[in-house]
């Protein structure tokens, strides 16, 4: 299975996020064909992860992802069906990704929001991303978790105009959740992920206590400030062959 890496160019913690996760996945991945990253690439990356140059077009971050995974489709070779993943994602318990399922959480996407909510551009493009959803009468599953997720490039071709309306929203449309629920209506079945993000924690007998249920799990920048580093550089002390 290729793997496609989204990244931007606004790491707080000089593109650790990215490092660890490169670790996870070359320590505990299992049936990993090639790695790409679209995006930004920091000096680290070494030649095991094909670059495909992209810039941000958008200061709306759902717009930049689908940007990046749209960029990738045309101008590399990258397989029909991949995952994609965040920079965060971090593996910690030995994984299959051609057996990786289509996840979801027991839930729907919310039909309201609180004002509070609306206030941030996540929240903004998850209400659009509902609506948009309903008008093609496609499934309205929450298909977002922190863990890599599908992407199928046919399915994409032959929904190309609910990707191209996806982009002319305020806010951009939340990928994961529009190819999860199109790959469900085409006949996938979902299976129920933990999700498992990691802002804060009281110390590392409390951190263990999260994660021990989880084959995967990311991280929110307070988390850093917390100390999760060092137990990453704990689980991950050696350079692996995506790095120079």
């Amino acid at each position: 299975m290729d793997i496609l890496y989204v990244v931007g160019s606004g790491s707080t913690w000089s593109n650790n996020e990215l490092r660890y996760s490169l670790r996870s996945i070359a320590k505990f991945g299992r049936n990993i064909e090639r790695v790409y990253l679209a995006g930004y690439k920091p000096a680290f990356v070494s030649e095991e992860v094909r670059h495909i140059p992209c810039t941000d077009d958008s200061k709306r971050k759902h717009k930049n992802i689908m940007h990046k995974v749209l960029t990738a489709i045309e101008k590399s070779n990258i397989s029909n069906r991949f995952l994609i993943s965040s920079d965060d994602h971090f593996y910690i318990r030995e994984t299959d990704f051609n057996r990786l399922p289509v996840y979801y959480q027991l839930r729907a996407l919310p039909q309201t929001f609180s004002e509070k909510q609306l206030k941030n551009n996540y929240y903004k493009s998850l209400a659009d991303t509902r609506s948009l959803l309903t008008k093609w009468g496609l499934p309205i599953y929450q298909t977002n978790p922190h863990c890599n997720t599908h992407f199928d490039t046919t399915l994409y071709r032959m929904a190309q105009p609910l990707f191209f309306e996806a982009m002319e929203l305020p806010y951009g449309g939340e990928l994961n959740c529009l190819m999860g629920n199109l790959l469900i209506s085409a006949g996938e079945k979902p299976s129920f992920f933990k999700d498992c993000k990691i802002d804060t924690f009281y110390n590392e007998e409390d951190l263990l206590q999260r994660l021990k249920d989880v084959e995967c799990f990311s991280i929110a920048d307070t988390a850093i400030q917390y100390g999760i580093g060092e137990y990453l550089q704990r689980l991950f002390p050696n350079k692996c062959k995506y790095e120079k």
